[in-house]
């Protein structure tokens, strides 16, 4: 097995978990790359394509955060919600895993099951 090798792909990996659901404030918490998007079990890292609306991101500062690392506040990859109430915020970047080639997601929503996210993988380092 090659160390850095990257694996492009040329449709993402989706979840059904993570195509639009409402989701609220969440503190850090992990995201299961194999269990949820089917990425091999302990990759160094993944290539991640966000698109997040809240529904009051005009009044609120909104955002969703990946890390690698399950505390503290080092984010890789940090996606703000647009100014304008419901409007998609994008980004795309690359999020290094844990040991077990998990990454972990942080929520700051304006209020209760009002921020809407998509997530993708794009590719993968082994």
């Amino acid at each position: 097995k090659e160390s850095g090798k990257f694996i492009a792909l040329t449709t993402p990996l989706t979840s059904t978990s993570w195509d639009g659901d409402s989701f609220s404030t969440t503190a850090k918490t992990k995201i299961d790359l194999s269990a949820v998007f089917g990425v091999p079990a302990g990759v160094k890292a993944v290539l991640v394509k966000t698109s997040i609306r809240d529904s009051a991101s005009a009044s609120s500062a909104c955002l969703f955060q990946l890390s690698g690392i399950s505390t503290g506040t080092k984010y890789s990859l940090t996606t703000l919600a647009s100014p304008v109430n419901d409007r998609n915020g994008y980004s795309q970047g690359i999020v290094p895993c844990d040991a077990n080639g998990d990454i972990y997601y942080q929520i700051t929503a304006s209020g209760t099951g009002t921020m809407d996210i998509y997530l993708e993988i794009w590719g993968y380092w082994l």
